[in-house]
């Protein structure tokens, strides 16, 4: 192999660069309408949870989206959720493995829908029905349902 050719430092072009951008023009593709996405891209199932799984960490999604397949674009500090083109979600990226993140947001649907969706609470912390009062008016106090009194031990 011969030595490195070496421009000469004086040396004078035929031509400027405007002429030869000039010439190259007609050459030149547009740019795409789309920008250039620089994010990892997945396409994850949603659970029946309304979540996707991304890499180790799972991220909520509307619930309208349960079986369908999303398309995820995982970015260095956030990952967004596209149906169709159509962004449905934008989450902070989880750095932790196991992690999820959850928005109440893409829940509030379903409960529009089933309200009884989630479990009732325990009878007792059921607030009272409305004008009720949790004192009883009858004289003597509130009706107890067993024995009054406690049996005492014969001799006491």
């Amino acid at each position: 192999m011969g030595p490195a050719r070496r421009a000469a430092p004086n040396r004078v072009r035929a031509r400027t660069i405007d002429e030869y951008f000039e010439d190259e023009r007609p050459r030149l593709l547009p740019l795409p309408e789309d920008p250039f996405e620089t994010g990892r891209v997945f396409t994850p199932r949603v659970d029946r949870y309304g979540q996707t799984a991304v890499r180790t960490n799972r991220y909520s999604v509307p619930v309208r989206l349960i079986g369908k397949r999303v398309r995820v674009l995982l970015h260095a500090s956030h990952l967004v959720v596209y149906d169709r083109n159509v962004e449905v979600a934008r989450h902070e990226r989880l750095i932790a493995k196991g992690s999820c993140r959850l928005e109440l947001d893409h829940y509030l649907e379903a409960l529009i829908r089933k309200p009884g969706a989630f479990p009732a609470r325990p009878r007792s912390t059921r607030p009272a029905p409305l004008g009720s009062s949790p004192r009883s008016t009858t004289p003597g106090g509130p009706r107890q349902s067993g024995p009054t009194a406690t049996p005492r031990a014969p001799g006491l």
